[in-house]
């Protein structure tokens, strides 16, 4: 078989992708492994000094009826620890707080530590699709509430798949591999190049596990496609648009 321009380019982009993605899963191994602890130093119930390690925060609002016994109970199942709530948010005394302040709940075991962080997170602990600011069919910023509106979960996949798929490779300002392929090396080989090329645009995601099927008709001058697959949680999903 004989190797267009286009076939060397396509293995040497695929080579770049895989060392990237090596390299970004490296970066995180060596990220979740320098997670900072915070110790924390309290007086317990018995008057003596207790020593708590903190991993992480999570913020609640204060109401009228809350009590830092009440949230230890709720978030620790032990209502003895609403005194390290205490000295971890230095207030001591509750009633002093007033309803809609932020506090901050001490996470107290690495498990529970920036579950939906991609960098942080171990594998199984991780949402996988990530957040992150969504966008009108037009490609604006979409607006919520006048603020900029988010998406996540799956929705957030299918977007960033939308992204890849309409924009041309070599595009983007120093991410010279992302995109599609806009140009077409050998008429005979149309198809195998089309198939080709989205299959790879899409495999380029981290967050796709399988390429199930990826179909393609022609209308007028604009090319519809259909890709299923599967994802990284196992999920089946679809992305159907315009290229």
């Amino acid at each position: 078989m004989i190797q267009t321009e286009n076939d060397r380019n396509d293995i040497i982009t695929d080579l770049l992708n895989r060392l990237q993605d090596q390299a970004s899963r490296v970066m995180a191994l060596a990220k979740e492994k320098q997670t900072s602890i915070e110790t924390i130093i309290y007086v317990g119930n018995d008057g003596n000094d207790a020593i708590a390690y903190v991993y992480d925060n999570k913020i609640i609002k204060m109401t009228s009826t809350t009590t830092f016994d009440k949230l230890a109970k709720e978030h620790y199942g032990d209502p003895n620890l609403g005194s390290l709530i205490s000295y971890y948010n230095k207030i001591q005394f509750e009633h002093n707080v007033p309803a809609g302040t932020d506090i901050k709940i001490p996470i107290l075991s690495k498990q529970e530590q920036n579950l939906r962080n991609r960098i942080y997170a171990s594998p199984q602990m991780q949402d996988n699709y990530g957040r992150d600011i969504a966008l009108t069919d037009d490609g604006d910023f979409a607006v919520k509430n006048g603020d900029l509106a988010v998406v996540s979960g799956p929705d957030n996949l299918s977007q960033s798949l939308a992204n890849r798929l309409t924009t041309t490779l070599g595009k983007r300002i120093r991410i010279g591999a992302y995109g599609i392929r806009a140009t077409i090396g050998d008429p005979v080989a149309i198809d195998s190049y089309l198939f080709s090329s989205i299959e790879r645009t899409v495999g380029e995601d981290p967050r796709i596990e399988k390429i199930e099927e990826v179909t393609i008709e022609g209308r007028g001058d604009a090319l519809f496609i259909s890709v299923n697959y599967l994802d990284i949680n196992g999920n089946p999903g679809t992305y159907e648009g315009e290229i």
